[in-house]
């Protein structure tokens, strides 16, 4: 894309596109790419939507493409099966192309300006996508305001393949309990322990690909990062302060690590709010360290 943004340290390298405010490329003491972005525009706004991008301005599921706010009732694109909304449609962020605001050799930030209504959410929204690199970690921090009550839950949703791909991987999560869904793939509003279970990610394990869930990390199974990827050669840390971070390993081609509140969280008020009011701030910072084994 011919606005690629790249930014480095002395043994880190990412590329970020405008479309999307996308993490399309990741380079690590000269390694292969450990992402698997998109090579053309069309490829960004077709099969590789997604691949990437950050989602929002309600990432993940929202049940029945509705939801009400302060006894104001709102519909939105239900893009999924014609039932759920996932990622807020066609006019979620991920397909917008998003301003470049500041650059420097280690750091971009860019913004996107939501008018009230688009894709049917409330309230003109201000959102920034700071990305910055140094020595081995790479940081992502969004900042998001309104004028009006909305929701807000952004998350970076690339897919991980550590230059190998998911048969090559293994995961591990530092949660306590997971989301069930329903056949919907929407929360059912339990947080499960993940004892005995395919969710059990407390020790890394190759990732099975009948994961598609959140995982509650409000309640950490002991200290060191929310998730850890790793592949023969490298490592990679997901540190985070969100309450919770999507993991889904349906694709051969590698793992998405999604940190972000709860799904459909809208829905559920025993979930962190991720509601968004006028002279409130919301922000979310998470940190990728790699490192070699």
């Amino acid at each position: 894309m011919k606005d690629a943004v790249r930014i480095k340290s002395d043994d880190l390298e990412v590329e970020i596109w405008p479309l999307g405010a996308r993490l399309n490329g990741v380079w690590f003491q000269g390694s292969p790419d450990l992402v698997v972005g998109s090579h053309t525009e069309d490829e960004a706004r077709g099969a590789k939507k997604f691949n990437g991008a950050t989602v929002g301005p309600v990432a993940n599921r929202i049940a029945g493409g509705a939801a009400s706010i302060d006894g104001r009732d709102f519909a939105f694109e239900r893009n999924e099966n014609d039932i759920t909304t996932l990622h807020a449609g066609a006019t979620g962020v991920h397909a917008l192309v998003w301003a470049v605001a500041e650059t420097t050799s280690d750091t971009v930030s860019l913004t996107l300006d939501l008018e009230e209504g688009i894709g049917g959410f409330p309230g003109n929204r201000r959102l920034t996508a700071t990305f910055s690199v140094e020595g081995d970690r790479l940081t992502v921090r969004y900042d998001a305001v309104t004028d009006a009550p909305t929701w807000m839950n952004l998350a970076l949703h690339p897919y991980w393949s550590l230059g190998v791909g998911r048969a090559g991987l293994e995961i591990g999560v530092n949660a306590e309990g997971y989301t069930p869904v329903d056949d919907t793939t929407i929360p059912t509003g339990a947080v499960a322990p993940v004892d005995g279970t395919i969710f059990d990610l407390r020790t890394p394990v190759p990732p099975s690909p009948q994961i598609d869930h959140n995982f509650d990390l409000t309640r950490r199974a002991g200290p060191g990062p929310a998730v850890t990827l790793q592949s023969p050669a490298l490592a990679l840390e997901v540190e985070t302060d969100a309450p919770g971070v999507q993991i889904y390993s349906g694709k051969e081609i590698g793992v998405a690590i999604e940190p972000q509140h709860w799904p459909d969280a809208m829905h559920h008020p025993d979930f962190p709010s991720i509601e968004l009011r006028p002279g409130e701030s919301y922000r979310q910072n998470s940190t990728y360290r790699f490192r070699s084994r």
